[in-house]
C-alpha cells in the first residue's frame, strides 16, 4: 500500500519535464523512412463555401520535401480555381522523416510481417525540421493561425496499399482524397494544412485516415470559438441497403461455430424505449497527446473531476469501493496544476488499485496498492468480475495479446489459465468471458469459460471489437467497421438477431452497459471524441461528456460504470 509524498514544484517546470520525457520516448522507438504523397487544395469563396481541387502525386524523393505548391494541378469536376489573390488557399502537405534503421521482429526464425498501423494524430503549430517532433501540440488553437501540423507515426505500409484522407469541419465533410501509398514501410508523417499566410477558418476540425477503406486513426482540434453541434440519431451520410453473407468455417474439435448471420438489419427504434433516469458513476480515461488520465463523472454528464494521471483501462470493484486500472510509465509521480507533486514509492507501470476512488479523494489522500505480480508493463485494461473475486486483463505475450486472470478473493495470485485474445468482458454469472480473438484462424467475437473451455465463435467479422455483455446476460454489443465507418452492433448471445445500433459518420466504439441496461460509448459524431449514451436498442443517442480524447491504442480508453 502506497500513499503520496508531497513536494512543491512549479507548474511550468512540470510541463517541461513531461514534454522532454515524451520527446525522448518518441525518438527512441522510431524507425523512420521517407514518404511523399499527393496534395489537395481547398478554396474558400466569399460566401465561405469550400470548393476542392486536387493535384497529382509528387514524385518520391530521397529526402524530405519542403512545403511547396506544385505547378501542375488537375481540377476536380464541379470545382473552380480561386478568382482572387485574396482568397486563402489551404494546402494539406505531407512530409516524412528520413530513413534510419529497418526493424523486423523475429521469433523462432520466423519473420513477422508488420500489419499496417497508424499511431495517434498529434496536432501542433509547428514541427521540428530534423525529425518532425510536434512543437506546441494542442487540440485548441487561437483564432488567426495560418497552419496546423497533423503528425503521426506509422508502420507496415507498402506501395500496393491505398490510403484515404477525409477532412470535416463543424461535422460537415470538406475533402476526401484517396491515393496509393508512395513511401516505405515505417516512419513519421508531418501532414499539415497551410493557408498561404491567411488564417484557417474557425470551427471544429476532424481528420480521418484510412488504409484500404479501414479507419486507422482519427483526430480533432478546434480553432477559435467552439461551435457545438447538436447530436442526432439519424445518419448524416445515407447508406444503401446492404446484405452481408457470412462465411462459416468448418468446426473443429475445440470450436463450436454459431449459426451464420444472414443479414445486417438497421435497428428500428422502439416507441417505448427511453433512457434511464438512474444516475451512476462513470470512470473513463482521456488522452492528451502524451498520456492517459482517469476522470470521474456522473452518467448525466455532471460533476466531472480528474482522479489520477498516467492511468488507463479502469474497472470498478463489485462494491464500487476500489478502482483497478493500468498504471502507465510514470504513474508513481503525480503533478498537479496547482504545482504540487506527489510520489508513490513502489508503484510502477502495471495493474494498480486505488482505494475509496468513488469518493473523489484529494491526491494527498489517495492510497494505491500494487502486488509484485501485478507489474505487467504490457497490460492495457482491467475488468473485475461481477462477484469481485477475479480480474481479467490482457497483456502482450510472445508478440500477441492474451487474457490473464488475477484471483482477488483468495490468495491474490495469477490463475493458471490464459486465453488467446483481448478486450475481455465478464458474463453476469461470472462463469464466462466475451472477447476479441483470432483463435482457430477465425477473427471475431468469441465466448469462453474462464478456464479456456467451451469456446465458441459469436461473430466472425475481422473488425469486430470491444464486446460488452448486457446485465441480463442476453446480448453482446460491439463495434464493427463497414465501408470505412465504425458503428455499434448488438447480437443475441446465441448469435441470432444481429442489428445495427448507430449509424453516424466517424467512429462509434468502446461500449459499456450501465446496470439499468443503457449503453455508454465513445463517438466522434460531434466532430471530436466524446462520450455518448443511448438505450439498448440504439435510440436516444445523447452526448454527455465532450472532448474526451482517445489515444492511439483504443483499448486503453475502455470505461466502466457502477
Amino acid at each position: 500500500m502506497t500513499t503520496a509524498k508531497n513536494s512543491k514544484q512549479s507548474n511550468s517546470n512540470v510541463k517541461k519535464i513531461a514534454f522532454i520525457v515524451a520527446s525522448i520516448g518518441c525518438l527512441t522507438l522510431l524507425c523512420l523512412t521517407p514518404v511523399v504523397g499527393g496534395t489537395a487544395y481547398w478554396f474558400i469563396d466569399q460566401n465561405q463555401q469550400l470548393t476542392i481541387s486536387f493535384d497529382t502525386p509528387s514524385t518520391p524523393q530521397a529526402t524530405p520535401l519542403p512545403p511547396v505548391t506544385p505547378s501542375s494541378t488537375a481540377t476536380a469536376t464541379g470545382t473552380t480555381q480561386p478568382s482572387s489573390t485574396n482568397t486563402p488557399m489551404i494546402t494539406p502537405t505531407i512530409m516524412a522523416t528520413s530513413a534510419t534503421t529497418t526493424v523486423t521482429a523475429q521469433i523462432k526464425d520466423e519473420i513477422i510481417i508488420l500489419e499496417p498501423f497508424f499511431d495517434e494524430l498529434v496536432f501542433a503549430l509547428k514541427a521540428s525540421e530534423d525529425d518532425f517532433t510536434p512543437i506546441d501540440p494542442d487540440t485548441q488553437f487561437e483564432e488567426g493561425i495560418t497552419e496546423i501540423h497533423a503528425i503521426f507515426e506509422y508502420e507496415g505500409m507498402s506501395a500496393d496499399k491505398t490510403w484515404e484522407r477525409v477532412w470535416y469541419r463543424n461535422s460537415g465533410e470538406m475533402l476526401r482524397n484517396t491515393a496509393n501509398w508512395s513511401g516505405q514501410e515505417t516512419g513519421r508523417f508531418d501532414y499539415f494544412l497551410d493557408a498561404s499566410g491567411e488564417p484557417l477558418p474557425n470551427g471544429q476540425w476532424l481528420l480521418e485516415l484510412y488504409i484500404e477503406n479501414k479507419l486507422m486513426v482519427t483526430g480533432s482540434f478546434t480553432i477559435g470559438q467552439v461551435i457545438k453541434t447538436e447530436p442526432t440519431t439519424t445518419p448524416t451520410r445515407p447508406r444503401p441497403t446492404r446484405v452481408t453473407r457470412t462465411v462459416t468455417p468448418t468446426p473443429t474439435a475445440s470450436t463450436q461455430i454459431v449459426k451464420s448471420v444472414k443479414s445486417i438489419v438497421t435497428a428500428t427504434p422502439a416507441p417505448s424505449a427511453s433512457l434511464s433516469n438512474q444516475v451512476y458513476q462513470l470512470v473513463y480515461p482521456k488522452w492528451d497527446g502524451v498520456q492517459h488520465s482517469l476522470y470521474l463523472a456522473d452518467t448525466n454528464g455532471q460533476n466531472e473531476s480528474l482522479l489520477i494521471t498516467r492511468a488507463a483501462g479502469p474497472s470498478w470493484s463489485a462494491d464500487g469501493q476500489q478502482l483497478f486500472f493500468f498504471g502507465e510509465e510514470g504513474i508513481d509521480r503525480q503533478f498537479l496544476e496547482d504545482g504540487r507533486e506527489f510520489i508513490f514509492d513502489g508503484i510502477s507501470n502495471g495493474l494498480v488499485v486505488m482505494s475509496n476512488a468513488s469518493a473523489r479523494p484529494d491526491m494527498a489522500d489517495v492510497v494505491l496498492t500494487q502486488e509484485i505480480k501485478w507489474k505487467q508493463g504490457t497490460a492495457r485494461t482491467t475488468n473485475v468480475s461481477p462477484n469481485g473475486k477475479l480480474v481479467a486483463f490482457d497483456a502482450k505475450f510472445g508478440g500477441s495479446y492474451r487474457i490473464f486472470f488475477v484471483d482477488l478473493g483468495y490468495v491474490e495470485q495469477f490463475l493458471p489459465y490464459e486465453i488467446q485474445g483481448e478486450q475481455a468482458d465478464w458474463s453476469p454469472d461470472n462463469q464466462q468471458i466475451v472477447y476479441r480473438s483470432g483463435r482457430d484462424g477465425v477473427t471475431g467475437v468469441w465466448v469462453s469459460n474462464m478456464n479456456d473451455t467451451g469456446h465458441r465463435l459469436l461473430t466472425n467479422n475481422s473488425s469486430d471489437s470491444f464486446p460488452a455483455w448486457s446485465p441480463d446476460g442476453k446480448t453482446v454489443v460491439f463495434s464493427r467497421e463497414i465501408e470505412g465507418n465504425l458503428d455499434l452492433y448488438a447480437v443475441d448471445i446465441d448469435g441470432d438477431n444481429l442489428r445495427r445500433l448507430t449509424n453516424s459518420p466517424g467512429a462509434d466504439t468502446l461500449p459499456i452497459y450501465t446496470p439499468s441496461g443503457d449503453i455508454i460509448y465513445r463517438s466522434t459524431a460531434s466532430g471530436y471524441w466524446a462520450i455518448w449514451k443511448m438505450t439498448t436498442d440504439g435510440t436516444g443517442q445523447t452526448e454527455i461528456i465532450a472532448n474526451a480524447g482517445v489515444g492511439p491504442d483504443w483499448a486503453y480508453s475502455r470505461m466502466d460504470v457502477h
